[in-house]
C-alpha cells in the first residue's frame, strides 16, 4: 500500500537508503533538508531508484520556530514521519543536548497538528550498568526521544548501536584503525560494550515498523547477537577482511594523555572523517551500548528480521567498499564549510565584481557536442586510483605538504562515480556542486586541505553558438586570507599552469593517460 512519508535528517548516511528503500517501495516521499543541492542527484542519474514516477517533493527548510506554519503545512496528507536529525557537529558554545530537544519538540509538535499519525525515530543503545557511564552523546539520543513522545503518541523509538556498513563514519572508524594500525594500543583500564548492527538490517527493521500499530509509542532496541568490545570490532575486522592479527596492548599509563578529544584527532588523520564528529563517537567508548530491557522482540516475537553477526557485516561492507557499490555515505555537513556561507551567489552567475577579491585561473578547449558525455565522464572518475590526469607525483607531494601541516593528506580513496552528491569526498576534495543535463554540465570541488585561503576547483561543459561544439573549462577558483594567501597563490602559478593544462588537455583527449 503506498504511503505519503516525509523524512527529516534525508541527506544522512541512514536518510539517504531509506530515501532509496521507500521510492522503490512505491511510496511518495516529502524531504526536508537545509541544502536541496544535496538532494539533486535523486533528479540527475541515481541509478539505485528502479522508476521515474515523480514521487519526491523536496522541501528546502530550516527547522526554526518562525518556520512552524511552513513546516506544517509541508507535513499535510503525510502519514508518517522519519525523524533522523542529530546535531553531533555542533560546537560546545552550542550544546547539542539543547539543540536537539528543542528540533525534536518542534518537529513533534508540527507532526501532531498536521496529523502525522507516526514519527520513527532512530536514536542510539545506551544502558547504564556500573561502570559504565552513558555517554554525553548516547544520553541526548534517548532524551531527544523523549521529547517527541512529549508532543506526539505515535513515537517508534528505535535503539541501535554502531551502524556496520560501507560508507559509514563508524565503519570508516574501524576499516582505517585495522588497515593502518600494526598493533591496538588499550589506553584504558575498562572498554565500553557495543551491540553493532548491519545496515541493512536497521533499513529492514525501519521499514518493518511503518505504520505498524505494535511499534506506536514504543521503544525498540536493535543489533546483532555479538557484544563486543571497540578493540575487538577492530579486530575482528582485521581478522575477517584483512587476514591480519592484530594484538591488544595494554597501555594503562596513557589513560589522562590520550582523551577521546586527542583520540579524536590522531584517528580523524588517519580516516578523513572529521574530528568533532570521532570525538562525540569516542564518548561512548566507556558506555554500555546494548541491548537492555526493550529488546524488539518483546513487541514484535514475530519479526522477520533476523540480523546478521559483526563478521557478516564487515565482510559485506568491505566487499562494497572495496567495489566502491554502496548508496549512501557519511557526508559534510555546511557546519564545517562545505559551502561558502559568504558566496550566497552560484560561482556561475557571479558578476566580475562579485569576483573581486578572489584569485582564479581558467583554462578552456573546444570539443565536439558528440564528445561531452565522453568528457565529463573523466571529469566524474577523478581522483582515487584515475588520479588527476596529470603528474601525480605533483599531487601527492601536495598531500604529504599537507600532512606534515597537520591535514589529511591526499587519501586516495572515493565511491561510484555514478552516484555523487553535494557533501561527497573525493581524495582531499568535497563536492559543492554537481550538474548533470544533457548539454550543461558542472563539478565543483572545495579544496579539504591546509591552505592560507579557500581553494575551489570547478569543471564545467555548456554548448556554443555552433551547434556542434561546446566548451571545456576547467577554472582553479582562491580566496586568499592575508598575504600569505597571496603568496602561496602566485608561488604556485608555473605550477598550477603546468597541471591545469595538462589536465584540460589528457581529459579531452581522444585516449587520455590516468596519471
Amino acid at each position: 500500500m503506498q504511503r505519503h512519508i516525509a523524512i527529516f535528517g534525508s541527506t544522512s548516511y541512514i536518510g539517504t537508503k531509506l530515501i532509496i528503500e521507500l521510492y522503490n517501495a512505491g511510496h511518495r516521499l516529502t524531504l526536508f533538508t537545509r541544502t536541496a543541492r544535496k538532494l539533486e542527484y535523486l533528479n540527475n542519474e541515481c541509478f539505485y531508484l528502479h522508476q521515474r514516477d515523480p514521487n519526491i517533493c523536496i522541501v528546502e527548510q530550516q527547522l526554526k520556530e518562525e518556520a512552524f506554519n511552513d513546516i506544517v503545512d509541508a507535513l499535510k496528507g503525510v502519514d508518517a514521519v522519519y525523524y533522523l536529525v542529530h546535531s553531533l557537529y555542533v560546537q560546545e558554545k552550542r550544546d547539542f543536548f539543547e539543540e536537539d530537544n528543542r528540533l525534536a519538540t518542534l518537529v513533534a509538535l508540527a507532526c501532531k497538528k498536521a496529523s502525522v499519525e507516526q514519527i520513527i525515530f532512530m536514536g542510539g543503545l545506551g544502558v547504564e550498568k556500573p561502570g559504565y557511564p552513558l555517554s554525553k552523546h548516547l544520553l541526548s539520543r534517548q532524551e531527544t526521544a523523549k521529547y517527541l513522545r512529549l508532543e506526539h503518541d505515535g513515537v517508534t523509538e528505535f535503539r541501535a548501536g554502531v551502524v556496520i556498513g560501507a560508507g559509514n563514519s563508524s565503519f570508516e572508524i574501524v576499516r582505517s584503525l585495522a588497515t593502518k594500525l600494526p598493533f591496538i594500543f588499550r589506553p584504558y583500564e575498562r572498554e565500553g560494550l557495543c551491540q553493532p548492527i548491519f545496515v541493512d538490517d536497521v533499513i529492514a527493521y525501519l521499514t518493518h515498523a511503518l505504520m505498524h500499530p505494535a511499534y506506536y509509542n514504543q521503544i525498540a532496541e536493535i543489533g546483532s547477537e555479538d557484544v563486543l568490545t571497540y578493540s575487538q570490532m577492530v579486530q575482528i575486522y582485521a581478522a575477517t577482511v584483512l587476514n591480519k592479527k592484530l594484538i591488544a596492548i595494554p597501555l594503562p599509563f596513557f589513560e589522562k594523555i590520550l582523551t577521546p578529544y586527542l583520540l579524536g584527532r590522531i584517528i580523524s588523520r588517519m580516516s578523513g572523517i572529521p574530528a568533532i564528529l570521532i570525538e562525540r563517537l569516542l564518548e561512548g567508548m566507556f558506555s554500555a551500548a546494548i541491548i537492555g530491557d526493550h529488546p524488539l522482540s518483546k513487541i514484535d516475537p514475530q519479526c522477520p528480521v533476523v540480523p546478521k553477526s559483526y563478521a557478516e557485516a564487515v565482510k559485506i561492507a568491505a566487499k562494497r567498499d572495496e567495489e566502491a557499490l554502496y548508496q549512501s555515505v557519511w557526508a559534510t555537513p555546511y557546519e564545517l564549510s562545505v559551502f561558502n556561507p559568504k558566496k550566497s551567489k552560484q560561482f556561475l552567475y557571479m558578476s566580475s565584481q562579485e569576483k573581486e577579491g578572489m584569485l582564479f585561473e581558467t583554462y578552456s578547449k573546444v570539443i565536439d557536442t558528440k564528445d561531452i558525455d565522453t568528457v565529463f565522464e573523466r571529469v566524474k572518475n577523478i581522483g582515487g586510483m584515475t588520479g588527476y590526469y596529470s603528474p601525480k607525483w605533483l599531487w601527492q607531494i601536495r598531500g604529504w605538504i599537507d600532512i606534515v601541516l597537520g591535514g589529511r593528506g591526499l587519501m586516495a580513496k572515493r565511491r561510484n562515480p555514478r552516484l555523487i552528491r553535494v557533501g561527497d569526498r573525493i581524495d582531499f576534495w568535497i563536492v559543492t556542486f554537481y550538474q548533470n543535463l544533457p548539454h550543461n554540465k558542472v563539478l565543483r570541488l572545495k579544496a579539504d586541505m591546509i591552505t592560507p585561503g579557500d581553494a575551489w576547483l570547478q569543471f564545467t561543459i555548456h554548448p556554443l553558438e555552433d551547434e556542434e561544439k561546446a566548451l571545456f573549462t576547467l577554472t582553479a577558483y582562491f580566496e586568499p586570507h592575508g598575504i600569505l594567501g597571496y603568496l602561496y597563490w602566485y608561488s604556485l602559478y608555473f605550477i598550477h599552469k603546468t597541471i591545469f593544462k595538462t589536465m584540460v588537455e589528457r581529459m579531452t583527449a581522444v585516449d587520455p593517460t590516468h596519471t
